[in-house]
């Protein structure tokens, strides 16, 4: 991942006094990604959070991610076709493994348009991972 022509995304929550932050790593094809995640309330039951991937109306499910006690989580992606052509980023609380129905409760969202805009990418800023894990 750390290929200076790759970018990232930063997922935020929807509500400010959430302490829930995320980052979206993209390799530059948009094939092979990479989220991870802080600050994360620990679901219930382990079931962690799901991914999903917007285009328009339509939600894709694309993995999900698990949080640890402190509420720390890290997925890997492989997409079959690339992030690019997608416009948002939603992780969603995982009750279950049912992904047929995209619920509703987001958590955390990433605008993936501007990663995409041609002369608007966000280059990586590499910072020492310390910073990120507060």
């Amino acid at each position: 991942m750390a290929q200076p022509d790759n970018m990232s995304l930063e997922l935020l929550p929807p509500s400010s006094n959430s302490p829930s932050q995320g980052i979206f790593l993209v390799i530059h094809d948009g094939n092979r990604d990479v989220i991870m995640v802080a600050g994360m309330e620990p679901p219930s039951a382990s079931s962690g959070y799901h991914v999903w991937l917007m285009r328009g109306q339509d939600k894709v499910w694309a993995s999900q991610i698990g949080i640890d006690d402190r509420g720390w989580g890290i997925v890997s992606l492989i997409l079959p076709e690339s992030i690019k052509g997608y416009e948002k980023a939603e992780l969603t609380e995982a009750d279950s493994r049912n992904t047929s129905a995209p619920p509703t409760d987001m958590v955390l969202v990433g605008d993936l348009v501007s990663m995409n805009t041609p002369g608007t990418p966000r280059r990586l800023n590499y910072t020492p991972i310390g910073q990120f894990y507060r």
